[in-house]
């Protein structure tokens, strides 16, 4: 497991920088562990400052609020092995517009003390230095991604939301892969499910997509980004 971990920190964008010796440090004296979470369990609410943040391994985590009608809204899915969730939370003041990070599957992550982030160490102030300096750059995606989402409630139609999500998520093969659920992508689109599979299917009879299980193939992305103007 100790090997398992020590590679999955040598390519996550947490540890870039950091030497071996410095992450064996990270490992070896638990400042680092292994944790599970089953589908929709909670990771951390966001009342409070959290007392790790998450690498994931595996799975899916995304952020979450329930409004006062009884919907979820969800965040951007997190499914890319290395994600850091939680550093929004540690170092704001207040509370975040989501309520919770919750995990949308079986999900395995591992999780790093906040304490040792944030309180200063005389042995190895350089890798907390190089941490810090590694949460900063994903800080700025994350914003982005922010940005996105912002973007996407701006849209009223159903059809424009999904038309820039794809085209935002589209990769150069033109195919946008969906690793969330139909319920999932509507709650981060912020439209009803029974609204979004009729947009989806009315998309792909007038041939702007084609769906093949969980990969969605972008046809005529000229056409496609007419949808927006």
């Amino acid at each position: 497991m100790k090997k398992d971990i020590f590679k999955l920190l040598k390519n996550s964008s947490i540890c870039k920088s950091l030497a071996d010796e410095q992450i064996n440090h990270l490992i070896q004296n638990n400042l680092i562990t292994f944790a599970k979470y089953n589908r929709n369990e909670i990771l951390f609410w966001t009342d409070e400052k959290p007392k790790n943040l998450v690498i994931l391994l595996s799975g899916n985590i995304t952020m979450g609020k329930n409004t006062f009608d009884g919907r979820r809204v969800l965040g951007v899915s997190n499914t890319n092995i290395g994600e850091l969730i939680g550093e929004v939370r540690l170092f704001s003041d207040k509370k975040l517009f989501w309520d919770y990070a919750v995990a949308l599957k079986h999900t395995e992550v591992l999780e790093i003390s906040c304490e040792f982030l944030l309180n200063p160490v005389e042995k190895h102030p350089d890798i907390q230095f190089i941490l810090m300096q590694n949460i900063m750059r994903v800080f700025v995606r994350k914003f982005e991604f922010l940005s996105d989402k912002v973007r996407i409630l701006s849209f009223p139609a159903t059809r424009d939301r999904i038309a820039f999500y794809f085209l935002r998520m589209q990769n150069k093969q033109e195919q946008v892969v969906l690793n969330e659920t139909r319920e999932e992508l509507a709650d981060y689109l912020g439209i009803a499910r029974p609204s979004l599979s009729r947009e989806l299917g009315r998309l792909q009879d007038e041939g702007f997509i084609r769906m093949e299980g969980n990969e969605v193939i972008i046809l005529n992305p000229v056409l496609f980004e007419n949808v927006l103007e």
